[in-house]
C-alpha cells in the first residue's frame, strides 16, 4: 500500500466533491455550521467515493470514535477525521484532534492508519455571508513532521496540531513508519505526562494549604 498515492486520490476526490461549491459555499459565517455542511456532503458521497476507488465503505462511526469517515483498504481500516480550518488569523482554532490513549489503540491495538483531512475556508471574495474553500489536503498523521504535534489537558492527553496541513505540507515524511512515529509519539506523551504529574502534585499541595490555612486566601503555587 502507497500511503502518499491512497491520500492524493482521496483528496482528488473530495475536490471534486466541493468543486462545484468552491466559492460562496455556504450562507452563514458560523464555522461550525460550515463543517457540518462539509461532512453532511462528504456522508451523502461516501459511497460512492469508496466504489470508485475500490475501497470498501465502512459504517459511519459514532461520536466516541477519533475518525469521521472509514474504509478498508487490504485488510486495513483507514480512518479519517475531517478538520475545516477557519483561516482567518484572528479567530481561534485550536486544532484539536483526539487523546492520546485512543489514538494508540486505533494505530497499534487495530492496525489501522489514521489520515487528516483538512478543508481551509475563508470569508469569500464574493459575499460577505458566504465562505470559500482555499484548499483540501489529505494526509496520515504519523507522517507530520514532529514540531506539528503538541500534547495538552490534564486528564485525557489531548492532541493538537500546531500548524495546519497546508503550512507543513512540504515537510510531511511520507516513508516513515508507524514504529518510527510511535518512537517519538510515545517520548512526548510521556514528558506530557511527567509534566502535569509535577503540576497536579503541586496543585494538590496548594489546595491543602488552603484547608489548613482557614480557608483564607487561596493560590496555585507554581
Amino acid at each position: 500500500m502507497n500511503l502518499q498515492d491512497v491520500c492524493a486520490h482521496i483528496e482528488q476526490d473530495l475536490e471534486n466533491l466541493f468543486e462545484e461549491l468552491r466559492s460562496g459555499i455556504s450562507q452563514r459565517e458560523d464555522s461550525r455550521a460550515f463543517g457540518a455542511m462539509i461532512e453532511k456532503r462528504i456522508t451523502e458521497n461516501w459511497t460512492k467515493i469508496c466504489k470508485e476507488n475500490s475501497y470498501e465503505p465502512m459504517d459511519i462511526p459514532g461520536r466516541r470514535s477519533i475518525f469521521d469517515f472509514a474504509f478498508k483498504l487490504e485488510d486495513k481500516i483507514m480512518g479519517i477525521d475531517v478538520k475545516t480550518k477557519d483561516l482567518d488569523s484572528q479567530k481561534y482554532s485550536d486544532g484539536g484532534i483526539c487523546a492520546v490513549g485512543n489514538l494508540f489503540k486505533f494505530l497499534a491495538n487495530d492496525k489501522g492508519e489514521f489520515l487528516i483531512a483538512e478543508f481551509g475556508h475563508n470569508k469569500s471574495s464574493s459575499s460577505k455571508d458566504a465562505r470559500d474553500i482555499e484548499y483540501i489536503r489529505v494526509a496520515p498523521f504519523t507522517v507530520l513532521p514532529v514540531q506539528s504535534y503538541r500534547i495538552e489537558n490534564l486528564g485525557t492527553g489531548q492532541i493538537r496540531l500546531n500548524y495546519t496541513l497546508n503550512q507543513i505540507w512540504e515537510e510531511i515524511e511520507w516513508k516513515r513508519s508507524t514504529t518510527q512515529f510511535f518512537d517519538y509519539f510515545s517520548d512526548l506523551a510521556i514528558k506530557h505526562y511527567q509534566r502535569v504529574s509535577r503540576d497536579a502534585e503541586s496543585r494538590i499541595r496548594s489546595i491543602e494549604k488552603f484547608r489548613e490555612g482557614g480557608y483564607q486566601h487561596f493560590k496555585f503555587s507554581k
